[in-house]
């Protein structure tokens, strides 16, 4: 059952009370229309500061203490999202356009017809729900597109809030994939307490995603401590491998200046492995018609995450595959790597050229 929807009556002559009470004792009785009754402008305002979802004010002009045009300009200045419906026997037209100058809605004559007063009511009681409605609209839409802001660079959250199919069709693409994860993570965590651990991890996303972020990247999942991010959605770009290596880069800088402010805590310092590479990928929707999500998948993604694996055995925080090179340019790198020949992956057939952080 919906909620009744609230007026205020600001009036100072006795009989305008019950006369609204007798017109609309059925609908009151039925919990269509709440009514609440002030004397003047001064009430009023302490009226609605106790029921501030009050939608509806029916306002005479003339009235003690503070008379109907100055509360307008009163519920202005406080920013009220109040309606108001000036009913007097003022009805010249310089009150009119001072009250609806001042905000006001509508405005209805005394003395009162009572049928015109109520469809004015309905009126503005179904303008009142449409612009909730279009506030609540817009408060969902801000909180997702927030959401979204925590997972997507801001370029994909524009795309993801304005289009039906923002990242398109399944498709092959050339992306650059970075994974980077907690070194030790594991091991480390069996020693903290569970929220040390969830604080620990958050911190580290949310170092890690906002650069990952200023390089125009996309996070494709948080796996445990690991990230998977993504350079080249929703297009492709010459510049998804530099920007990639330039986050690479980025990220071990973040790293330091995180373990300064840890070990000021007296916290242990963190170390990461980052593995870089850049190739043709599948991305597309994956799951069932209830739960869908966005992926990129391939070998280019696979030979990313042996890379990062690949940091532990050579005791560097960073791997890159030589196609990233390759489409930089050696002159053009961001970072001094240090060639390191070509290396075979677990898991998969044929070697592949790699550079590590000189």
């Amino acid at each position: 059952m919906s909620e009744p929807a609230k007026i205020l009556a600001v009036d100072d002559e006795p009989d305008f009370e019950l006369l609204i009470k007798q017109r609309f004792r059925q609908r009151i009785r039925k919990g269509d229309l709440t009514f609440r009754f002030a004397r003047h402008g001064g009430e009023a305002l302490a009226v609605l500061a106790e029921e501030p979802d009050i939608g509806l004010l029916l306002l005479d002009i003339n009235m003690p203490v503070m008379d109907g045009l100055t509360l307008l300009s009163e519920l202005r200045v406080r920013g009220s999202p109040a309606r108001a419906v000036i009913v007097s026997a003022y009805g010249d037209m310089a009150n009119i356009r001072t009250a609806m100058n001042r905000g006001a809605f509508d405005f209805v004559t005394k003395p009162v017809d009572l049928n015109d007063l109520e469809v004015t009511i309905d009126k503005t009681l179904e303008t009142i729900a449409y612009v909730r409605g279009l506030d609540q609209q817009r408060a969902d839409a801000e909180r997702a597109r927030a959401n979204l802001a925590r997972y997507f660079s801001p370029n994909i959250v524009d795309l993801l809030a304005e289009s039906d199919e923002p990242l398109g069709p399944v498709r092959r693409q050339t992306v650059a994939v970075l994974f980077v994860d907690i070194v030790g993570f594991t091991r480390m965590a069996e020693a903290m307490t569970p929220e040390a651990v969830v604080g620990m991890l958050r911190d580290f996303h949310e170092r890690m995603a906002a650069r990952i972020f200023a390089c125009g990247g996309t996070i494709e999942k948080y796996i445990g401590d690991e990230i998977f991010a993504v350079f080249g959605l929703p297009s492709a770009s010459p510049h998804d491998a530099l920007n990639a290596l330039r986050c690479a880069s980025m990220i071990l800088k973040e790293l330091e200046a995180w373990n300064r402010a840890r070990a000021e805590k007296g916290d242990l310092a963190l170390a990461v492995g980052i593995g870089l590479n850049y190739g043709p990928a599948v991305l597309g929707d994956v799951g069932s018609e209830h739960s869908l999500s966005f992926t990129v998948i391939g070998d280019t993604v696979n030979v990313a995450s042996r890379l990062q694996g690949l940091t532990r055995e050579l005791k560097t925080p960073l791997v890159v595959g030589d196609a990233v090179v390759q489409q930089i340019g050696a002159g053009a790198l961001p970072v001094a790597l240090q060639d390191q020949g070509e290396r075979e992956l677990r898991g998969r057939s044929g070697a592949i050229r790699i550079w590590t952080l000189r």
